[in-house]
């Protein structure tokens, strides 16, 4: 798995990303070589995973000559507002949309996304699958169901396969459902001794998360494992355990600054993290291609991630992902 995600990222590691003169202060690069303009709307754009997609997608503009247009919500949980900025990108006519959905927009973004069809604008969606349109030519994601198993084999693995485990997610459909079930899915058929005793939505907030966490442990001081869906979630479950000085595995998905500090001080037992810079450059390399005939081959293509832990985070190969 660490050789695939480090071939992903190999392939985008030799270009460079956009300096902070190469962006404009509303998310564009500066036309380079009248290329077009291909325009990305995240789920937000504030933390440091869509940080990382959009210097992915900034840095495939300056190598294919295109302009990049990057927006999102200030967060997660803005469902109207994402729709609203999806139907401004929509009116702009670039010549490709990618669109990473919130939970929130799952519902009208299928209504919107026909009227890209009808001005001929190729749109991939990326992060999130959409479901209730055959307008996107392909999603490119990561496997959140998997990633949510592997997370729950390898707290399988530190609990000696028994015991209470709970659950943060970062909502309740799309990403969040899928590593949720994923990991659920895998216990139950794989650790049946392990017990699945509360699961909460911290709706990818961080003080929600952490008030989610205390009533966790509160209800639970014999928990063996807590796994959170997301980087806010579970730090806010590892701040938690180590205030309360307990022993509990904690294990996410998504690595951040923050993540990756927990990591180092052992209070973080190990996260699955994704490669987001690849996909941002990923989702605007397949729109351009688009633009000038060349279709997706696959309507699904999976974005790879990497098991880090404080034993591997500063190898050379994880490095590259981090």
């Amino acid at each position: 798995m660490i050789a695939a995600a480090l071939g992903a990222a190999l392939a985008v590691s030799g270009l460079a990303a956009c300096s902070p003169e190469d962006v404009t202060s509303d998310g564009e690069s500066p036309s380079t070589g009248g290329g077009g303009r291909v325009t990305l709307v995240a789920k937000a754009n504030a933390s440091e995973y869509w940080s990382k997609v959009k210097e992915g997608a900034m840095a495939a503009g300056k190598e294919l000559g295109v302009e990049v247009v990057f927006n999102g919500p200030d967060t997660e949980s803005e469902g109207d507002k994402q729709l609203n900025q999806l139907e401004s990108a929509i009116n702009d006519k670039p010549i490709g949309i990618g669109f990473a959905p919130q939970d929130g927009a799952q519902d009208g973004a299928p209504r919107l996304l026909e009227n890209a069809k009808a001005a001929e604008i190729p749109v991939i969606i990326f992060d999130t699958p959409l479901g209730g349109s055959d307008v996107p030519l392909t999603t490119i994601a990561s496997d959140n169901a998997g990633m949510g198993a592997e997370a729950a084999e390898k707290l399988a693995e530190a609990a000696g396969g028994k015991g209470k485990v709970a659950i943060i997610a970062h909502g309740e459909v799309g990403t969040a459902g899928e590593r949720r079930d994923g990991f659920r899915d895998w216990l139950t058929e794989n650790a049946p001794d392990m017990e699945v005793v509360d699961v909460q939505n911290g709706e990818s907030d961080p003080a929600k998360s952490r008030d989610k966490a205390q009533g966790i442990l509160q209800a639970h001081p014999d928990l063996v494992g807590f796994f959170g869906t997301d980087d806010d979630s579970v730090i806010a479950i590892a701040d938690e355990v180590a205030a309360k000085s307990m022993k509990t595995t904690v294990i996410g998905i998504d690595a951040s600054p923050d993540v990756l500090t927990l990591l180092e001080e052992s209070k973080i037992f190990g996260v699955v993290v994704q490669n987001p810079f690849g996909m941002g450059y990923k989702t605007v390399e397949m729109l351009v291609d688009a633009s000038k005939g060349t279709m997706p081959a696959e309507t699904n293509i999976v974005s790879e991630s990497v098991w880090v832990t404080p034993e591997n985070m500063n190898d050379a190969d994880v490095q590259e992902i981090l």
